[in-house]
């Protein structure tokens, strides 16, 4: 090949890799307003009555996406699934109803310590040794995780607390994620585990809760960007941009969610955080940079 080609090929792989990466900064921004379309979405719905509607829906929209894949699924698949979809519902659950009684910015970045929880989680299920930096990034988050649940501003609240265990919960489904993914077909993976999701939300909303989901304005647009872009469109639109660029770019780029959400809060909301919230969301985005990156890192140097 000519330098001419060469230079024009490179050229073409750059441009590639930055639609790539506006394309996964995109799904992060879609991602962060969901917590504040989802918090005004529950002043007209119970909480697994929405998510039951959420799930149902994301399932048919990937069904409708991947219409023969979706369900080719073996038994395998089937119980991995299940178990991911229990992880996924109890994440979503008590993030949802942590919503009632929080606010969305604190959710978001609350939510996004599961990053930082995950290697110290393979560490009590596998006796895997974290590294420094991830252990670093956890001393990052529960520091900024202090601030941002300022006693001298109301302190840490049963949201916050119910935002912690979803954030165990997502955890735990990036771990077992991890295990299962490189021996499954992702597509009918993440269609049963949501649609798993979908049936367990609707058991739980007989259970423990008077159904209730009145259509307005916001629950009808909460459920088309949580069901339809969110899920159905954010796991497409991943599945492509990660051809395209590399893990490292993915982690920070993803770090950006609660961001997002903080701007679409104080927009949407009126949330402020202040000054000790601002700088305790920093240093948790700093720890999430720092977990992901590791982890790239670590999967780089287990695949030489």
């Amino acid at each position: 090949m000519t330098d001419a080609g060469s230079r024009a090929g490179l050229a073409a792989e750059r441009a590639a890799s930055l639609w790539a990466d506006l394309a996964l900064l995109g799904v992060a921004a879609i991602w962060g307003f969901t917590f504040s379309a989802v918090q005004r979405a529950l002043q007209a719905a119970a909480p697994m009555s929405f998510l039951a509607a959420r799930f149902a829906l994301a399932a048919v929209v990937l069904a409708a996406f991947f219409p023969r894949r979706a369900f080719r699924a073996t038994w395998r698949t089937l119980a991995v699934a299940a178990l991911l979809g229990l992880w996924l519902t109890a994440g979503y659950a008590l993030q949802t109803v942590g919503l009632i009684y929080t606010t969305a910015s604190r959710s978001a970045f609350i939510t996004g310590l599961s990053v930082v929880l995950v290697p110290l989680l393979a560490l009590s299920l596998s006796r895997v040794r974290p590294r420094a930096g991830s252990l670093v990034a956890a001393g990052l988050a529960v520091g900024g995780l202090y601030l941002l649940t300022d006693p001298r501003a109301a302190g840490i609240n049963v949201g916050d607390l119910l935002t912690l265990g979803c954030a165990g919960a997502f955890a735990l489904h990036i771990v077992t994620t991890e295990r299962v993914a490189p021996h499954s077909d992702p597509v009918p993976l993440a269609f049963w585990q949501i649609a798993t999701t979908a049936a367990m939300s609707a058991a739980l909303m007989g259970v423990i809760e008077t159904p209730r989901l009145t259509l307005t304005a916001w629950t009808l647009g909460a459920l088309a960007v949580t069901g339809v872009l969110a899920t159905a469109v954010a796991f497409a639109t991943q599945m492509w941009a990660q051809r395209e660029t590399s893990a490292t770019h993915v982690a920070v780029i993803f770090a950006a969610e609660p961001v997002f959400a903080a701007i679409f809060a104080h927009f949407v909301q009126r949330d402020r955080l202040g000054v000790a919230g601002v700088v305790g969301g920093a240093l948790i985005v700093a720890g999430i940079v720092l977990a992901q990156v590791g982890a790239a890192q670590t999967a780089r140097e287990s695949a030489e």
